[in-house]
């Protein structure tokens, strides 16, 4: 009985990893949306990081696709990206990478919302926090309103 409950839970993880995808395009794109709303105000303050990585390890995919040490260092990439224009474009053309993939409605779902937390972490979201999710959502091809709940 054991056996076939961890066959049929390991199939499951199996498919989880297929359709989100085993390379780190899912987690690029999160950790590059992270990186593009905590910048958003021209500083990366120090509690933003821990949030973002806090958020992203308790994620229902992402903690169990992605390593916690996996998380830190894509973050960290991405967080030394958001310094300049040229690194903040980089980090778009991460969000482009999801969109071609299986899941990746889904995904760009996922990754839009995960930033709104991100956003809303200290209980408001910002003006210039705003722009960068709209800007997010629109690259991604994500309804905002879709989330008014």
């Amino acid at each position: 009985m054991f056996g076939a409950l961890k066959k049929a839970l390991k199939a499951g993880a199996t498919e989880v990893k297929a359709e989100y995808g085993e390379n780190k395009d899912f987690l690029e794109a999160v950790c590059a949306a992270v990186a593009l709303v905590a910048a958003a105000d021209g500083d990366i303050e120090e509690s933003e990081r821990r949030k973002a990585i806090s958020i992203i390890t308790n994620h229902s995919q992402l903690g169990r696709l992605y390593k916690q040490n996996e998380i830190e260092q894509t973050s960290e990439r991405m967080f030394k990206l958001a310094k300049d224009a040229s690194g903040r474009q980089q980090l778009a053309r991460e969000l482009d990478d999801i969109k071609g993939r299986p899941n990746g409605p889904a995904m760009a779902d996922d990754v839009y919302l995960v930033a709104v937390d991100i956003a809303n972490a200290d209980g408001e979201i910002e003006p210039e926090e705003k722009v960068v999710l709209e800007k997010i959502a629109a690259r991604l091809g994500v309804d905002p309103s879709r989330f008014d709940f």
